[in-house]
């Protein structure tokens, strides 16, 4: 029982929610080449769906700018429910400034995803 429960924290999932598709689909690819598990989630609404479903994801990694729930809301909302959960958001806008989490600006590359990747799962 202590194994699977050593092997179920060093596993590196990572929930990525974009809505645009493209963008959500080129970060699943990053993660993965960086020996990440992925799920990923359309919509805020869809991310807190799969963090109820899901408690094996250690990284949310959102777009701020997305309709109905912003990234902002949805990191807000998940960091109260699961306060052990990483987050990270991702923009394409400068004007977006937010202290609470760290931050990737679009277009972001494999190297940036790495280091993601490298600070969350240290």
């Amino acid at each position: 029982m202590e194994r699977a429960v050593e092997e179920q924290s060093k596993r590196r999932v990572v929930l990525v929610v974009d809505d645009e598709p493209s963008l959500c689909l080129l970060a699943a690819e990053l993660f993965t080449e960086a020996g990440c598990e992925v799920v990923s989630a359309s919509s805020g609404t869809e991310a807190l769906a799969t963090l109820e479903e899901r408690s094996d994801v250690s990284l949310l990694f959102t777009d701020c700018r997305m309709p109905l729930m912003s990234g902002t809301d949805l990191a807000r909302t998940a960091s109260e429910r699961w306060p052990n959960l990483r987050i990270v958001l991702s923009t394409g806008f400068q004007d977006r400034l937010l202290p609470e989490w760290p931050m990737v600006w679009k277009p972001y590359s494999v190297r940036t995803i790495e280091r993601v990747v490298d600070r969350t799962f240290a």
